[in-house]
């Protein structure tokens, strides 16, 4: 997931989806696609979302549709998994978060799974107590960064 925005030309049909906040960073897009003639799709998140009509959305969309999800990271993580659950690739879209990010640290020692803000270096694990240092080494198994110890 990325924080830049652009257009990936060529594509045949392409897909929009986004809470009201992030309808606003797609808007410029929105006004290319629309400019140059070209096939798309607007769906809003808001606070009433139903995953499933999203996912209903996104397994009927025909080969060539390129998506660009933008929300809250919580809310863009369930859509990501809703996309590549429907078979978009990561060629296949651009995810765009704002907001505050959590990340999840794999301790070394325990193998506990602990939750923290993005950016924050360190953190006592949830499960052993011991102090961890976040690694850079991401997992997409555990779908968590490596957590070193930090001090002995």
């Amino acid at each position: 997931m990325s924080g830049n925005i652009t257009l990936v030309p060529g594509k045949r049909h392409y897909l929009f989806c986004a809470d009201e906040e992030g309808i606003k960073l797609l808007q410029p897009l929105i006004d290319v696609v629309k400019d140059g003639n070209i096939s798309y799709e607007i769906q809003i998140v808001k606070d009433n979302w139903n995953p499933i009509l999203s996912s209903e959305w996104l397994r009927v969309q025909k080969m060539g549709s390129f998506l660009y999800a933008t929300a809250e990271w919580n809310v863009l993580k369930k859509l990501k998994q809703l996309a590549e659950d429907a078979g978009f690739s990561e060629e296949e879209a651009q995810y765009i978060g704002y907001g505050k990010e959590q990340i999840k640290v794999f301790c070394c020692r325990c193998h506990g799974i602990s939750v923290l803000e993005k950016g924050q270096p360190e953190r006592n694990c949830d499960h052993c107590g011991l102090l961890l240092e976040v690694s850079d080494h991401y997992s997409q198994l555990r779908d968590a960064f490596l957590g070193y110890v930090a001090k002995l």
